[in-house]
């Protein structure tokens, strides 16, 4: 549980975010989506983006209603933020319709987005030099001891895979079309690259496609390819992100948050594209030539994993308990879904 010396202040600190009371414009389809939102900005309702008055807009994601809601804050000259779930989520897919203990809300980028520097790259690199590392260290200990990562709804067993006496490559498959791989200057291309290059190593290959793929929601990028492959084993078991990590050797995606979970766990990772944990020198990187301009710009800095988990998991979201809607911190949020489940006979 929460012990005394394990404590963030919550939001004071969030010098980037909307000023409580700003009253904030968002699309339709964000106010219908999201309905729980408006708890993270002082429960004044979202407006329309059109509506008089407002003094911001906010968009969720990098589709095109987030797109819209960019363009209507730049015609208006309003001042945009944008949204989207925090790396430590919840129990259940945020698809299933349960409410996240966290958000984030980014004044430059969407956190995946390494075209540009989001706040949260900028938040790692001053991390690098700050003195945050023990409380990193003491988030990365506690997310790795309850197997925690962002979505906490698949059981902890261990997967059904073939022994081999062979190094074992982990190689994370995403949902096709995810706003994550783009704009983490990644593409189909990528994936094939990586498969490939996994093939060509004579490791054991362990493809494992992502959480929405399995319930059914949407397709992967190399699953279907996996599967009609000699040698790779298709992982599709429903077992937990840390139960993979427990069995594998290394790590290689394109943009998956799972390579964040992995350098938690101090295994190997190798970078297609190039996700926000990627460039800082704790990852091997592969992204190619579109990736370069960002690699570059990450490599004045060279945090430790603990220092870039202090700044990813305590310093960059925004916590709430979704049970009253009061203000936590990380640590709070962690014992929140352990509790949760515990009482699901998941821990």
């Amino acid at each position: 549980m929460l012990q005394a010396t394990d404590s963030l202040p919550e939001a004071a600190s969030k010098a980037w975010w909307p000023r409580p009371g700003t009253r904030l414009g968002a699309t339709f389809f964000v106010r219908q989506a999201f309905p729980w939102l408006d708890r993270y900005f002082g429960d004044q309702p979202l407006a329309s983006t059109l509506s008089p008055g407002i003094e911001g807009v906010v968009s969720w994601g990098g589709r095109i209603p987030a797109k819209t809601a960019m363009a209507v804050a730049g015609m208006r000259r309003l001042p945009h933020w944008h949204l989207e779930d925090g790396f430590l989520r919840s129990v259940g897919l945020g698809k299933d319709g349960g409410a996240p203990v966290s958000i984030i809300a980014d004044d430059k980028a969407l956190p995946v987005d390494a075209g540009r520097a989001s706040r949260l790259e900028l938040l790692i690199a001053a991390a690098a030099s700050s003195d945050e590392e023990i409380t990193g260290k003491r988030i990365r200990e506690r997310m790795v001891r309850h197997k925690l990562s962002k979505y906490n709804n698949l059981p902890h067993r261990q997967p059904v895979i073939e022994p081999s006496h062979r190094r074992r490559i982990l190689l994370v498959d995403q949902v096709f079309g995810d706003v994550s791989v783009e704009r983490a200057l990644g593409s189909r291309r990528s994936f094939d690259r990586m498969l490939n290059d996994a093939l060509a190593s004579g490791a054991q290959c362990v493809v494992r496609t992502h959480p929405d793929v399995m319930a059914g929601y949407r397709k992967g990028y190399i699953t279907e390819r996996a599967a009609g492959t000699t040698g790779v084993v298709l992982l599709a078991d429903k077992v937990s992100v840390a139960s993979i990590l427990d069995v594998v050797d290394e790590v290689w995606t394109v943009s998956s948050q799972v390579g964040f979970d992995a350098l938690m766990r101090d295994i190997p990772v190798r970078c297609y594209a190039v996700p926000f944990y990627a460039g800082w020198g704790l990852t091997e990187d592969r992204g190619g030539v579109a990736a370069k301009p960002a690699l570059a710009r990450r490599a004045s800095a060279r945090p430790s994993v603990d220092q870039l988990t202090v700044a990813a998991l305590g310093l960059y979201p925004r916590y709430r308990n979704p049970a009253n809607w009061e203000p936590i911190d990380v640590f709070a949020a962690i014992d929140l879904l352990i509790a949760e489940l515990g009482q699901a006979g998941r821990q």
